[in-house]
């Protein structure tokens, strides 16, 4: 088990800065030595910068809100001072925004011999996402600088504040001026930048239950937690100070929404303490606190409905969607708030790139003893994280909030929890094997095409679960054929000849004889056959060199043993390869295996999606299939019919083969004559619970061998089939745009396998479209309201919606394969749209893929 990293947040007063020249250690050098030197810590955290860098940037980037009073009793030399000031100190600004940079007495890391085991912080009080213009340039060009030093210092990572969910209209500002900052260094940069991103948004916890009226005001204990966790907007109680920047053209707009959230109330009116400054140039003080938060709940009360508490994910989403998913950015996850009720909301964060987990000591609860401690909750949650291997930054340690442990406690109970055995693949342990694979891209095999060196076989006959079950599946097989009479085995695909030791054993465990021939067509796999028959297994078993398609063997085969089994079940032509080898079986034998299906799940996962759109790659790589030990992805669709009720589970069949086949039309040889029987396509219908992301999709396969006994890397039924097996993963299929998907969506997911015609290849092509299903008991409009007058002409109107608001269908009267949106409405006519009226709801369509991989154009396997 790997040793996770965890990091103390120094307490202020921080060290003075050096006195001394190098190479002495500096005063912040030698706490940071006897801190990791005392402890079991492994870094520091602490801010880059200090309060004289705030004091100098608000002292030239805001403007003091004035007293209209105050300024009247002003001599007009007293005025005129003033102004002179004023000017002195806008042309200091101006200067300031040209050059840049920081002061030394503005910084707590000023020596690279500082910055070696350390996370350093920006400031907290940069403002990406003001409502305010000018606020947020000027913000901008301090975080430039911060981040400029952290560079300078080859800091390993920089925490930047989290965007204010009360500001969420200003989001794509923050993540513009992130995307600039990436740029900052160029190709060889080496810092980090990470998104403190808090778990949850308190005002959506507490909606979580029954929805409140519009009137309803939250209590004020919820009013004092956002307070504290979603004060970004109202840090600032003066004024941008842009004397030479005219009016925004959107401060019409900002005004508008000051004046509508103004006018809303949230809690007691006070309770968000002192009020923001806001204004651009009109010298006008604004205060917005109370009314930004009364923004802030009357959002959280809409997503009620949904049950889905995704608003901090969703302000992720959008920042490393528009920094287009860039290596260097992640997320600090700050467990400041209550975690989420929702495991599917949580799980999202499984499939992101969390390289931080901030731990205050207001995380933690005391146990019986007055020792600190987390919920069984959050323990469960750090332990399914520990796959990434994250860096924990415990902050409050030292202020004595838990009565018993004294500040080392958190650090011993987090390093006790994050250290237990981690699981690998389907519940098995992490083996060493599988080491370094995954979310490691890999093209599928192609053993028809290309011959399989011995370093492959050797790492697929390392797993001996699947040995275990091939062995005990020919054993069944074997009991029932009759006794006293010698049987004929035939292994086709021997490879270095695993299957045909498993035949030998399972012969003597059911005591039978058989003649065993092995057929193979790798001529350098053939010679450890032929080594092993000289040395092992002697006239026991005849081993013939040749593709099994053609070539000949002496008599019938009782039972056939094949494993050319993919990660989708068929991508490695085992149904093309067993059609051709089904001549050896006679016509009572028995196939092992006798059938497997094929299996998709819809995915979200960053480093996936990353990896495959990476210039680098060749073009097409987004539509091509690859093998992936998925470590950092998250599952996204949920079990049950949804809202429509037509969904489906949360891994679908998709399509099955079986063998022998008797039903097919063969040629001289024995072969088919086509092999247009081979040929899939499948439709399915996920429930989307949760906000996601989709990146792609997941496929699987389930073998059934013989009797009770398989194969599967199903994610819901490998434990029980065949558990702690390691031989194959699951199968990527990408996209070539992540599409997002709103809680309680549907996708339609079409997959389709195909050949040419001349049966020189196999391909796969798929397509996604995302519908959104809205229930007739929700605010369903009228055929008038919905733009269907009653003579059938349409017009516009904005009723029939909870608030007021359009509905969605206004301009969607038809919805795909359910008929018109009269026919849906109750009283409606027999047909589909009747049929989708009866179920309560209809849907509209809200996304869709292009077809990916059309024709085999950039991925194929060859027969």
């Amino acid at each position: 088990m790997p040793r996770h990293p965890i990091a103390f947040h120094l307490p202020t007063p921080l060290p003075a800065l050096p006195t001394t020249p190098r190479p002495s250690p500096s005063p912040l050098q030698s706490t940071i030595t006897s801190t990791l030197n005392s402890t079991d810590y492994d870094l520091v955290a602490l801010p880059l910068t200090n309060e004289a860098w705030q004091e100098r940037w608000e002292r030239l980037c805001l403007r003091p809100v004035e007293d209209e009073e105050e300024l009247e009793k002003l001599s007009p030399s007293q005025l005129e001072k003033r102004e002179r000031e004023r000017e002195g100190v806008d042309r200091e600004a101006d200067e300031w925004r040209r050059d840049g940079g920081l002061k030394r007495d503005e910084v707590n890391v000023s020596r690279l011999e500082e910055s070696q085991a350390v996370v350093c912080t920006a400031s907290d009080w940069l403002e990406l996402d003001s409502p305010d213009e000018g606020i947020r340039f000027d913000s901008e060009l301090a975080l430039r600088a911060e981040l400029a030093q952290a560079l300078y210092l080859s800091l390993p990572v920089l925490i930047l504040p989290a965007p204010s969910l009360a500001n969420r209209a200003f989001l794509p500002s923050y993540a513009r001026a992130i995307s600039g900052l990436l740029a900052m260094g160029g190709a060889s940069a080496f810092t980090q930048i990470s998104i403190k991103i808090p778990i949850s948004d308190p005002l959506e916890l507490i909606t979580q239950g029954p929805a409140p009226s519009t009137s309803a005001s939250v209590p004020n204990s919820g009013s004092a937690s956002l307070a504290q966790n979603n004060n970004h907007s109202n840090k600032h109680k003066r004024m941008s100070s842009l004397s030479t920047r005219p009016t925004s053209m959107h401060q019409a707009q900002l005004n508008q929404i000051i004046a509508q959230a103004g006018s809303a109330s949230f809690g007691a009116s006070g309770s968000q303490g002192a009020g923001a400054g806001v204004g651009s140039g009109n010298h006008q003080g604004l205060r917005i606190a109370s009314g930004a938060s009364s923004t802030l709940s009357t959002r959280s009360s809409a997503n009620v409905a949904t049950g889905d508490p995704s608003s901090t994910w969703e302000m992720w989403d959008c920042i490393r969607s528009l920094c287009n998913y860039h290596p260097r950015l992640s997320v600090t996850l700050d467990l400041s708030n209550p975690l989420p009720p929702s495991v599917g909301a949580l799980a999202r964060w499984t499939a992101e790139p969390v390289k931080y987990i901030w731990l205050p000591a207001g995380s933690f609860i005391p146990n019986a003893k007055g020792y600190p401690v987390l919920s069984k909750a959050c323990q469960a949650f750090l332990k399914g994280m520990s796959k990434q291997n994250p860096t924990y930054v415990l902050s409050g340690t030292t202020t004595l909030r838990h009565p018993a442990g004294g500040p080392n406690a958190y650090l011993q109970y987090v390093r006790h929890i994050t250290s237990s055995p981690t699981t690998g693949p389907n519940g098995a342990p992490s083996d060493e094997y599988t080491s370094g694979y995954a979310d490691y891209l890999q093209a599928p095999l192609q053993p028809l095409m290309d011959d399989l060196g011995s370093a492959t076989y050797d790492v697929f006959e390392r797993d001996p679960v699947k040995y275990k079950q091939y062995e005990e599946a020919i054993t069944l097989a074997l009991g029932d054929l009759p006794a006293n009479v010698k049987h004929v085995i035939t292994v086709v695909g021997a490879g270095r000849g695993p299957l045909v030791a498993c035949a030998l054993r399972a012969l003597t465990r059911a005591n039978r004889q058989a003649s065993v021939y092995a057929v193979e067509k790798n001529a350098n796999a053939f010679i450890t056959l032929q080594e092993r028959k000289a040395i092992e297994w002697g006239d026991s078993v005849q081993i013939f060199f040749g593709d099994m398609r053609t070539v000949e063997v002496p008599e019938q085969c009782d039972i056939m043993v094949s494993e050319l089994l993919g990660s989708f079940g068929d991508n490695e032509l085992s149904p093309e390869c067993l059609d051709g080898a089904m001549r050896f079986l006679k016509p009572s034998g028995i196939s092992i295996p006798i059938s497997y299906t094929a299996h998709v799940a819809p995915i979200s996962s960053s480093k996936l999606f990353y990896d495959v759109h990476q210039p680098t790659r060749a073009a097409g790589a987004a539509e091509t299939p690859y093998v992936v030990m998925m470590s950092q992805v998250n599952l996204i669709s949920g079990d049950g019919g949804g809202v429509s009720g037509r969904c489906g589970e949360k891994v679908q069949q998709c399509w099955q083969f079986e063998h022998p086949r008797r039903d097919l039309i063969l040629d001289a040889t024995g072969a088919p004559l086509t092999n247009t029987h081979n040929t899939r396509s499948s439709r399915h219908t996920f429930h989307i619970p949760h906000a996601a992301t989709l990146h792609g999709l997941a496929g699987y396969f389930e073998a059934h061998l013989y009797s009770n006994v398989g194969l599967s890397i199903h994610p819901e039924n490998a434990h029980r089939v065949s558990p702690d097996m390691f031989s194959w993963f699951p199968l990527y299929f990408p996209l070539k745009e992540s599409i997002y998907l709103p809680s309680n969506s549907e996708l339609e997911v079409n997959l389709w396998r195909l050949c040419d015609s001349k049966g020189r290849k196999i391909w796969y092509e798929w397509s996604v479209e995302s519908y959104l299903p809205i229930p007739l008991n929700a605010g369903l409009p009228t055929p008038t309201s919905a733009g269907l007058t009653p003579n059938g002409s349409r017009h516009v109107s904005a009723a029939g919606m909870p608030g007021g608001q359009p509905s969605p269908l206004m301009d969607a009267p038809f919805s795909p394969g359910f008929g018109s949106l009269s026919a849906n409405l109750p009283g409606a006519g027999v047909g589909a749209g009747a049929a989708a009226g009866a179920a309560g709801e209809i849907r509209v369509k809200i996304g869709q893929s292009s077809l990916h991989n059309p024709a085999g154009v950039h991925s194929w396997v060859g027969l």
